[in-house]
């Protein structure tokens, strides 16, 4: 009620013609209030990055920033922040953690300013609305963003990094700030997607940042372990793994579920090159190692600011691949046991990919087994999905090793899923489709239209009916789940 009230009360004072601008409440605490010292500050932080070179030149899509006192963590925010200067963004989407509320709810800041001692930055009405519409649970609570400091500790940096003369009251960029108050992941999967449409819907060139500190409060050295692991598992795009260390407690970082959140959306648009810039502790600065509280800097870019997959993947990688295929399962059809080799050499077999192996004897199917999330590096993938398509598909009695001649073995590398909302989203041939309703699930792959000759009702169809053992029409209920996804498919 009282959320609500605030939301009405919100809508009142734009309509009679007033503003309403969120105060510097944390200026005098956590940064100078004073506009010239707090950009002195800000400058001697940017003068001393050194950016790794696979960076220069990349344009950002999310940035991972720390959100403690300036002079604690405001080197390591830096670093972040140096990988948009000079680049032109329309639009800033802040998402942090509440430190205060946890009440099954998104507050998104709807009022007309954001103002820090360097000046006001303009708050993207349009997409907040857009945001408000799309869930009940999304809303304006003015008293969340009012004592919470993990999104006005970003501003600063930003009006620095982009504003064409940072220390003037002009800025040529909006925000959306959101703040995260549930841990409920179909409420998160919900904004991620509803933040996702507006990247793909929009002309304007986006921005997003994420909001976190990590480990809290442990021994110097266990601190520095617990976050390296953390930062690994980030880079290494492994959010299930990642989710797990948080429950258990192996990993911090009090940012989690915004940085969840966008992890779904990097996904979506794959975002999926990721890079740390800088790791630090509050130990490095203040010189007391016995309870430290942990900063990074990491940056998402899409595949298009790279190589993509199929870029490189050469000829020698999928000959290397396919053969390995082979191997392992004779190996273990031998041996009972699993092949173990060196990790190869070239870089791309060393990423970490979902696969699917297809087995075919005189051209029919003989066995198909996969992943739809990565779980290892791709070539440790090929050993176990060679061998389980193999052996554990339990459609087939498991291959001998008398008919490993006469099967031909086929690789599929998937792109990350993407979830939709319209079937009207999917392209027979381009993309497999993956169904999800409760404990029920089937994929196809996209060669199975392709190779069936079906429309794309006959292939919903029978994913829900044959795979997924759905009714036929369960493609059709707003409580099943549809991702999409397209492969690399190469065979021997």
């Amino acid at each position: 009620m009282k959320a609500g009230l605030m939301l009405i009360a919100s809508m009142l004072f734009a309509t009679n013609g007033f503003t309403q601008t969120r105060k510097p409440e944390f200026a005098g605490q956590w940064y100078p209030d004073n506009k010239q010292k707090l950009y002195a500050m800000l400058d001697n932080f940017f003068q001393k990055v050194d950016l790794p070179d696979n960076i220069r030149g990349i344009t950002p899509f999310g940035l991972i920033s720390p959100h403690a006192g300036f002079i604690y963590s405001g080197q390591v925010a830096a670093y972040a922040y140096s990988t948009i200067q000079g680049k032109q963004y329309d639009l800033v989407i802040l998402l942090g953690c509440s430190h205060h509320y946890l009440n099954n709810t998104v507050s998104i800041y709807d009022g007309d300013y954001y103002k820090t001692p360097l000046g006001k930055v303009p708050i993207a009405r349009d997409i907040v609305k857009q945001i408000l519409d799309a869930d009940k649970n999304f809303l304006f609570q003015e008293g969340a963003h009012s004592i919470e400091h993990s999104l006005e500790a970003q501003i600063p940096f930003l009006q620095y990094a982009l504003s064409k003369e940072s220390a003037h009251d002009g800025n040529d960029f909006s925000i959306v700030p959101i703040l995260i108050m549930t841990r409920d992941t179909s409420l998160l999967n919900k904004l991620a997607n509803t933040l996702t449409h507006i990247v793909e819907d929009t002309k304007k060139n986006i921005l997003f940042v994420v909001s976190t500190d990590m480990s809290h409060f442990h021994p110097y050295d266990q601190a520095v372990e617990m976050d390296r692991r953390t930062i690994d598992m980030i880079v290494n795009n492994e959010t299930d793994k990642l989710e797990n260390a948080i429950s258990d407690g192996s990993s911090e970082l009090c940012g989690y579920w915004a940085l969840d959140t966008f992890q779904r959306i990097a996904r979506n648009v794959n975002a999926n090159k990721i890079t740390s810039l800088k790791y630090q502790n509050s130990g490095d600065v203040s010189g007391d190692k016995s309870r430290v509280v942990g900063y990074t800097a990491i940056v998402f870019a899409k595949s298009s600011e790279y190589k993509s997959d199929e870029e490189e993947l050469g000829q020698e990688e999928k000959k290397f691949l396919l053969d390995l295929a082979r191997r392992s399962i004779r190996y273990y059809l031998n041996k009972r046991e699993m092949l173990a080799i060196e990790p190869p050499k070239q870089a791309f077999l060393n990423k970490e990919r979902a696969v699917f192996v297809t087995l075919r004897k005189n051209g029919q199917l003989r066995g198909c087994i996969g992943q739809m999330i990565a779980q290892d590096k791709l070539y440790k993938a090929i050993i176990e999905m060679a061998v389980s398509a193999a052996v554990k598909d339990y459609r087939f009695t498991p291959v001998k090793l008398d008919e490993l001649d006469d099967i031909s073995i086929e690789i599929s590398i998937l792109t990350p899923l993407k979830r939709i909302d319209n079937i009207d989203e999917i392209v027979l041939g381009r993309d497999g489709v993956y169904v999800k309703k409760g404990f029920h699930t089937g994929v196809y792959l996209p060669q199975v239209a392709t190779e069936t000759g079906w429309s794309k009702e006959e292939f919903l169809r029978s994913l829900c009916y044959h795979k997924a053992g759905l009714l036929p029409n369960a493609y059709l209920d707003k409580d099943t789940e549809l991702y999409i996804f397209q492969v690399i498919k190469f065979e021997e």
